[in-house]
C-alpha cells in the first residue's frame, strides 16, 4: 500500500507553510529517513525525513502553500503501484497553477476549523476571501472576520486635509514572521489573565560564577545558560507554575523544557532547552550554542521550537534594565532579564557599589496566584545571588 507524505505541524500555530523543494524526482526511489522535501513557515526551514521507502509521486509542486497534514505526495511500494496513482493523482508540475478558490460543484474551499467557527458566529463563508493555499479560507481569516464584527459600517470618508498629510518612508507588510508575532502576542494578551512582579538581585556570586567556569577551559558559558539552570531548578521547587491551561484542566507538567528567546534578524523565535533540569550548566550553554547555530542556518527541528514549558527572555544586551514580558502562550509564565548595572545599595548601615539585575516574571493569574507567583520570583532572586541553592 501506498504511503502517504503529509506535512507535519512544525509550531503551535502553524496552519500552513510553503513547499521550497523536493530532494528526488518523481519516480525516483526514496529510502526511509531520507530527506525527501524542503519545506519552509514563516519562522523556520526544515528538512522533512521520508516517513517510509517507496518510488516518490508527488501532488504538490515546489513553490505551493500547503496546510498542515495535507498529502503532498505518496511513496508507492511497485511500479504498478506508481502507475496507479498517476492514473488517479497527476504527478505535481514545477510551476503549476494553484487550485481555484471554489472547489468542484461550487463549494467555498475552507478548512473544517473554519467551517466550525463560521457556523458559530454566523458568517457566510462565501464573502469571505481565502489567505490559504489557492484561495482556502482558514482560521486566520475567520478570526480577522469575527474581529471585525458583522456589519461593520464602512468608514467615514476623510475631510478636505487642511495640513500636510503624514507621507510614509516605508510601508512593511504585516506578513511572514511578523504576522505570526502579531497572533501570538495578541492570543497570549487575549486569553490570558496576565500580571507581572518585579524585583532586582545582587549579580556578582553569579558573575563570579561565569568567570570561574569559563577561567577553567572549554567553551565559554553564557549568562543565560546559568539562568535556564536557576529557573529549571525553580520550577522543581515550585512545580505549579510549570504549568499550562487545556480545556478546563490545569496541567501541570512533568517535563521542564525552558525556551530561551531570540531574535538573530529574521523575528523572535524561542528554542527550546529540553530536560533543562536535568542538564548541567556546560551542558546547558552547549544546547543553546546549537540552537543559535542551528536559528542561523534555519536548521531548527520540531523538536526545537514545540512543547516548552517556561520561556526566558533576555534584554540585557540591550541595555534594558526591566521591562514587562508577554507570556509565550500556551505557557503561563515567563522571566524577563535586564543588564547587569552597578547601582548603590544600601548594607549594614552603608551605601555600597554592587552589580544587580533587574528581573520580571509575567504569568497567568487564572492558575498562579499572586502569593506563589511571588515565592518563585524569590526562589529565583536567592538562586542567582547564591548560586549552591540550585544543587
Amino acid at each position: 500500500m501506498a504511503i502517504e507524505i503529509t506535512v507535519p505541524k512544525l509550531g503551535l500555530t502553524m496552519e500552513e507553510a510553503t513547499l521550497v523543494a523536493w530532494k528526488f524526482k518523481a519516480g525516483e526511489v526514496v529510502k526511509k529517513e531520507q530527506v525527501v522535501l524542503v519545506l519552509e513557515t514563516d519562522k523556520v526551514t526544515f528538512e522533512m525525513p521520508s516517513p517510509g521507502e517507496g518510488l516518490l509521486h508527488p501532488l504538490a509542486a515546489a513553490g505551493s502553500r500547503i496546510e498542515v497534514s495535507q498529502v503532498v505526495g505518496y511513496l508507492a511500494a511497485d511500479r504498478a503501484e506508481l502507475e496507479q496513482l498517476a492514473a488517479r493523482h497527476p504527478a505535481a508540475q514545477t510551476g503549476a497553477p494553484a487550485p481555484a478558490a471554489a472547489a468542484p460543484g461550487g463549494r467555498v474551499k475552507a478548512s473544517p476549523v473554519a467551517r466550525v467557527m463560521a457556523k458559530a458566529h454566523g458568517i457566510d463563508l462565501a464573502r469571505l476571501a481565502g489567505s490559504g493555499p489557492g484561495g482556502r479560507i482558514v482560521r486566520a481569516d475567520l478570526l480577522a472576520a469575527i474581529e471585525k464584527g458583522p456589519g461593520a459600517p464602512a468608514p467615514p470618508a476623510p475631510a478636505a486635509a487642511t495640513v500636510e498629510l503624514l507621507s510614509a518612508a516605508q510601508e512593511i507588510p504585516i506578513a511572514g514572521v511578523r504576522k505570526v508575532i502579531f497572533k501570538n502576542m495578541h492570543l497570549s494578551l487575549a486569553t490570558q489573565a496576565q500580571l507581572t512582579l518585579h524585583t532586582e538581585a545582587a549579580a556578582d556570586a553569579l558573575i563570579r560564577l561565569r568567570r570561574r567556569m569559563n577561567a577553567a577551559g572549554g567553551a565559554k558559558v553564557s549568562f543565560n545558560a546559568i539562568l535556564v539552570k536557576v529557573i529549571a531548578s525553580a520550577l522543581k521547587q515550585h512545580p505549579l507554575v510549570n504549568a499550562a491551561v487545556e480545556g478546563d484542566r490545569i496541567k501541570v507538567w512533568r517535563q521542564v523544557h525552558v525556551g530561551v528567546a531570540m531574535d538573530l534578524g529574521k523575528g523572535l523565535i524561542v528554542p527550546k532547552v529540553r530536560h533543562a533540569d536535568t542538564r548541567s550548566i556546560r551542558e546547558i550553554s552547549a544546547e543553546i550554542d546549537r540552537l543559535v547555530e542551528a536559528a542561523k542556518a534555519g536548521r531548527l527541528s520540531l523538536d526545537d521550537l514545540t512543547v516548552g514549558t517556561f520561556t526566558l527572555t533576555n534584554l540585557g544586551a540591550w541595555d534594558i534594565d526591566d521591562f514587562t514580558p508577554i507570556v509565550n502562550h500556551p505557557e503561563s509564565a515567563i522571566l524577563g532579564v535586564g543588564r547587569i548595572v552597578e547601582k548603590p545599595v544600601a548594607r549594614n548601615g552603608q551605601v555600597l557599589i554592587e552589580p544587580r539585575m533587574a528581573l520580571s516574571l509575567s504569568f497567568d493569574h487564572r492558575i498562579i496566584d499572586g502569593a506563589p507567583g511571588a515565592a518563585f520570583l524569590k526562589t529565583i532572586k536567592d538562586m542567582i545571588e547564591e548560586p549552591a541553592l540550585m544543587l
